[in-house]
């Protein structure tokens, strides 16, 4: 299955690349970076709010509602390709009505016939893929720095201030998560102790 899913994912990188886009992205990401991170959800263009519906509803039988979301979280860390021109996109709206047309025809039959249905997101076991590939990138970096000299530019000192605000506040949130859990479970072990009495 491994196979299949890599081979339909470069498929899409291809048609991404076809369009102008960066090839270390599917289309799906790349639309949903466009109306996720790149404009403020009110200033979204009609354009990239109509593809973002197309695509969810395409593969909404095997990914629930919110297909182009979970591909942008997927590929957050890769380089997107901010001013999409005019034809690229046209390029990529083709490509889109044309392929969505038949998955949807067969995603939906296959769904109809119950043979596939939307996945659950175990979002905790996505957190923890994505931390750790955060962590082996930012070995990487750690080797690199100590391996070869690095000259500080403002642009360079910009992206590690912004770095590690971000780690700051992704500790910041999993130490509030970690309080709560310790919290519920004190709270369990009161209620139990009381029962118990």
């Amino acid at each position: 299955m491994n196979f299949i899913t890599n081979f339909l994912v470069s498929i899409d990188q291809l048609g991404n690349v076809l369009a102008g886009g960066n090839p270390d992205n599917t289309i799906s990401s790349r639309v949903g970076y466009y109306t996720e991170k790149y404009y403020p959800e009110e200033r979204i263009p009609f354009r990239w709010r109509l593809f973002r519906d197309i695509i969810n509803f395409t593969f909404y039988p095997i990914d629930g509602k919110n297909h182009c979301k979970e591909a942008y979280f997927n590929d957050a860390g890769e380089e997107f390709d901010p001013g999409t021109s005019d034809v690229a996109v046209a390029i990529l709206a083709v490509l889109i009505t044309i392929s969505c047309f038949f998955i949807a025809t067969l995603l939906y039959l296959l769904y109809l016939l119950g043979i596939v249905s939307p996945k659950k997101i175990n979002r905790t076991n996505k957190i923890k893929q994505r931390l750790r590939m955060v962590e082996a990138k930012l070995r990487g970096i750690y080797s690199e720095l100590n391996e070869y000299q690095i000259q500080v530019d403002n642009e360079l000192d910009e992206i590690i201030d912004d770095t590690q605000t971000t780690l700051e506040e992704i500790i910041a949130k999993i130490e509030g998560i970690l309080k709560l859990k310790q919290r519920l479970a004190d709270f369990k072990k009161a209620k139990l102790n009381n029962k118990n009495q």
